[in-house]
């Protein structure tokens, strides 16, 4: 297995605050059975506490070189988890070793919780025509595409990829985005599935329950989901066929959404 997303870098976001506990979280995730990892420290956004895309360097380097005698074994690889901004083309352009995944094509492109920006899919064929691909984190968690998953689909139709919380399918995060999140894979709008591990206490980097809470998908779908889609894209290669999207749900009131968690 493969983790695509996880706040592992030590000290620059609400992940792992120091080394020791983003050891901590790589020794986990090795036990979990997890290859991989891509460290995806927060960038641009409110969550992040290094500003600066030089000091985040620094950062990076530090931490890599730690790693290189701590007997970790697993591979960890460069990416970032990268606030919608206006200016975001020319930054992937001038920064692509810090924010695409593994100095390549992909890139997590993470939203606001509430809403998704009114020009998204013109974004997005824009920033494809750049040479980069947006992968869009936890959408499931996204209050607008819980509301209406309708919306997510016209930006995968456009050409962004979806990356799933592991931990969404199970309830981590809520009634509403468990329920989004089961609703996303039916609609085969998910393309990845990943930790988005931030600590060793409510959010650790663990992979392993999740062929148990899909049984209806199939394990094959499930390696996609796990390691063969995240491998293509820290390859930077084209990402396997997983089928056209079916048409989701209708789209739902807030009222709506109150009625079910009432029930």
């Amino acid at each position: 297995m493969i983790d695509l997303h996880g706040h592992y870098l030590p000290g620059v976001d609400d992940g792992a605050a120091d080394w020791e506990r983003s050891l901590a979280m790589l020794r986990h995730a090795e036990n979990d059975g997890i290859s991989a990892v891509v460290a995806t420290p927060h960038v641009f956004s409110r969550m992040g506490t290094v500003r600066e895309i030089d000091a985040l360097r620094g950062c990076w380097a530090k931490w890599e070189a730690a790693l290189a005698g701590s007997g970790v074994s697993l591979r960890v690889l460069r990416g970032a988890e990268v606030f919608f901004t206006t200016d975001l083309i020319s930054l992937l352009k001038d920064n692509r070793d810090l924010l695409t995944i593994n100095n390549g094509s992909y890139f997590l492109l993470e939203y606001p919780p509430d809403y998704i920006y009114a020009h998204s899919r013109e974004f997005i064929y824009q920033v494809l025509t750049e040479g980069f691909i947006p992968i869009i984190s936890h959408a499931e968690r996204n209050a607008e595409v819980q509301r209406s998953p309708a919306v997510l689909r016209e930006l995968v139709k456009a050409g962004a990829l979806c990356q799933l919380n592991a931990g969404s399918l199970r309830g981590d995060f809520g009634h509403a985005a468990r329920e989004c999140a089961h609703e996303l894979v039916h609609a085969n709008l998910v393309h990845v599935i990943a930790s988005d591990a931030h600590d060793m206490e409510g959010r650790r980097p663990e992979l392993s329950y999740v062929p148990a809470l899909l049984p209806q998908v199939g394990m094959e779908k499930i390696d996609l989901y796990l390691d063969g889609i995240p491998a293509a894209i820290i390859a930077d290669e084209g990402i396997p066929d997983i089928g056209e999207p079916v048409q989701p749900r209708a789209a739902r009131s807030i009222f709506d959404l109150f009625r079910k968690h009432r029930s």
